[in-house]
């Protein structure tokens, strides 16, 4: 994998179901972790407290990719959303549901588990994949 790829709105095409498309501006001068998510599987609600108070220390961005590896993420974009944000608390960057065979994913590498992480730096290039 080349570790000196950067993140590009025009190439990724992110689209953020509350905020808009997610675009390299709006996460420049931070570390940004993007989280592939799979919300009814086992625990998430646990899990997704890292996240939000990552997110409100204000130190990084954080974006979540609902994505079905294990049937685990049903539902239409709005269902996704509206569960997101009223039962899980999320606030941030959510995504419109994307596919394993996404772009995104062949360019960072396909998520083996839930709660994938793709870690960026301040400057948008990518670190790791965890």
């Amino acid at each position: 994998m080349n570790l000196s790829v950067y993140y590009q709105s025009k190439t990724y095409q992110l689209n953020s179901l509350r905020l808009g498309l997610i675009h390299e501006d709006n996460i420049h001068g931070k570390p940004t972790i993007f989280v592939a998510m799979e919300s009814q599987a086992p625990d998430v609600s646990n899990k997704v407290k890292k996240y939000i108070n990552l997110q409100e220390s204000g130190d990084y961005n954080i974006i979540m990719l609902p994505v079905n590896l294990n049937d685990h993420e049903p539902g239409d974009n709005y269902e996704i959303y509206t569960y997101y944000e009223n039962v899980l608390g999320i606030k941030f960057y959510v995504t419109e549901k994307i596919s394993i065979d996404h772009v995104f994913f062949k360019d960072f590498g396909i998520p083996e588990k839930n709660f994938t992480e793709y870690h960026f730096d301040a400057k948008t290039k990518f670190v790791r994949k965890s």
